[in-house]
């Protein structure tokens, strides 16, 4: 790699990613972990520093932290002036080669989550005795006591599945507004906890080696 012909020490304009994914074996570079600004002939060699090449003591997860990286760029730039903004660390993911799902046990899985999911629903309204509600409700409408009130359940049930649909603002694939549903939020939260949880753990793993990983 040709170095630049600007002498002078350039200003880096940094901001370190929340969580990146890499490769087992493949090597971690600045240009991975960060968005950067900085001058058009640094900016290809400060992309391809590498700051870590993940082994088999890392684990699956590795924290790379601002000094860690401070060093590594001023280590190939003794003069460069880093300008940082965003969280002062980044978690590492450290991808193991994909298998490929087996089928057989994908269609167990989305058999006990349909019957599953259909049982619950069915003790809830046993639990509120909804078909008693039922037939209370038709009497009152129509005056008239019957076993099945069929003009109320056959719709609640149309409408019990639409106002899932709408709840969770998904169908399949498909999503009805920006919006993020219930379940999208739960899910960001569950892995913004997980992530203060693995770099408190990462932390507290630098400090018993008194150096980094």
């Amino acid at each position: 790699m040709q170095t630049p012909v600007h002498t002078s020490p350039p200003v880096l304009y940094m901001r370190l990613r929340k969580r990146i994914m890499v490769k087992k074996g493949d090597p971690v570079t600045l240009g991975d972990v960060a968005q950067m600004l900085v001058d058009p002939e640094w900016e290809s060699r400060f992309k391809q520093l590498v700051l870590h090449t993940p082994g088999d003591a890392d684990g699956s997860v590795l924290l790379l932290d601002m000094l860690r990286v401070v060093e590594a760029v001023r280590g190939c730039c003794p003069g460069v002036q880093i300008e940082h903004y965003g969280d002062p660390h980044v978690l590492v993911e450290i991808m193991s080669p994909a298998r490929k799902p087996n089928p057989i046990l994908l269609v167990i899985v989305w058999l006990l989550l349909f019957f599953g999911s259909g049982l619950a629903i069915m003790n809830f309204h046993v639990d509120v005795s909804m078909m008693e509600v039922h037939r209370k409700l038709f009497k009152m409408i129509s005056g008239r006591e019957v076993e099945h009130p069929y003009w109320l359940q056959i719709p609640y049930s149309f409408g019990l599945g639409a106002g899932m649909v709408i709840f969770f603002n998904q169908l399949f694939k498909k999503k009805f507004t920006e919006e993020p549903s219930p379940l999208e939020v739960e899910m960001f939260m569950y892995q913004e906890n997980l992530n203060r949880y693995v770099i408190t753990e990462e932390y507290m793993k630098l400090q018993d080696n008194g150096k980094p990983r």
